[in-house]
């Protein structure tokens, strides 16, 4: 791109210690452009993995791309909001790093942004990689919800729920009004930025802050829509190296900031209660499927694992502290 040009649509990828799936995610970017005047800003989280090396290697020629490698891991919120700083387009696309880009997706959001004025950020359908829906939007939590959340599972009750993390039906064509999209695949209007700010980087290192960004901007008067049409591939989890108690702990703290920022404190009262209950009977089922059925024991111990953080959570007083560990980048 050269100095000047104007640009219609910026994207912002951060990368952490991904370097393959980084590597992917911009292969699918090249091979599926928009059809605009576009940059794309690549905002490496200080990786140890070589992921700086290896993308200059293979994109360092092309003029679309700005490469830039941090000395220190700013989390999701800090990445992204670097990346916006730099951003000279009208629309703004946020991509998570384990994300595979399908043909016309980019463009289409883009162009459906602009199409409608009372939207302010719109998202894709996210798949895995066999093509099956996966978490895509959410609502904003209330009392039942987050009781829902906690007790009734997800692959009974689905959407049902009105909770945060809904995957969608694959029988979704047409757009549809939604409390917050995915932050994996993002995209916003400038005009918004402008009036509403960025991601709250002094609250949340990761988790929750597309949650409360979207809160901020329905506020400010615009609407937020998925677009079950565009789809884009998310390897969801694998800019974790696996899951974790740590990582469970930060998105239960992220989530205490967001109850305590836009709720009265006895909805917060009410979220660690239903949470720590109900995690605590899901670690006793899955323990109980485990000992019951060895032969399944992959299939049950991730969610083992994930509902296992309230031990690690007690041990720290129902409260943690942020580190680079496990965080998003």
């Amino acid at each position: 791109m050269k100095e000047g040009d104007a640009i219609d649509l910026s994207l912002v990828v951060l990368s952490w210690n991904t370097k393959e799936i980084t590597l992917n995610c911009l292969d699918s970017i090249f091979a599926n452009p928009p059809d605009v005047r576009w940059e794309l800003i690549l905002i490496d989280n200080a990786s140890r993995d070589g992921s700086a090396g290896a993308i200059r290697e293979r994109f360092g020629s092309d003029p679309h791309l700005t490469l830039i490698e941090n000395n220190v891991n700013t989390g999701f919120t800090g990445g992204n909001n670097q990346g916006m700083e730099l951003a000279k387009g009208k629309i703004i696309g946020l991509l998570n790093s384990d994300t595979i880009v399908s043909p016309g997706a980019i463009g289409g959001i883009f162009r459906y942004l602009l199409e409608n004025p009372g939207v302010g950020v719109a998202g894709p359908m996210l798949t895995h990689d066999d093509g099956s829906p996966t978490t895509s939007f959410g609502y904003f939590p209330s009392a039942w919800s987050i009781f829902t959340t906690a007790f009734l599972p997800g692959w009974i009750f689905g959407n049902q729920r009105k909770a945060l993390g809904v995957v969608p039906d694959k029988s979704m064509t047409k757009p549809m009004e939604v409390d917050y999209v995915s932050g994996a695949a993002f995209f916003i209007k400038r005009d918004v930025i402008d009036k509403v700010g960025k991601f709250d980087q002094e609250s949340f290192f990761a988790y929750y802050e597309e949650t409360d960004w979207c809160l901020r901007i329905n506020k400010a008067g615009w609407k937020i829509a998925i677009l079950p049409s565009y789809k884009i591939v998310h390897l969801e989890g694998q800019s974790f190296e696996k899951m974790t108690s740590h990582r469970r702990l930060i998105q239960y703290d992220s989530a205490k900031i967001f109850t305590r920022k836009h709720y009265s404190l006895p909805m917060v009262w009410w979220y660690q209660f239903c949470t720590v209950i109900g995690s605590l009977v899901k670690v006793a089922y899955f323990g109980i499927r485990i000992a019951l059925q060895p032969s399944r024991k992959e299939r049950w111990l991730p969610h083992y694992r994930w509902n296992a953080f309230v031990f690690d959570l007690w041990k720290k007083g129902l409260g943690i502290s942020k580190t680079e560990e496990g965080t998003a980048g």
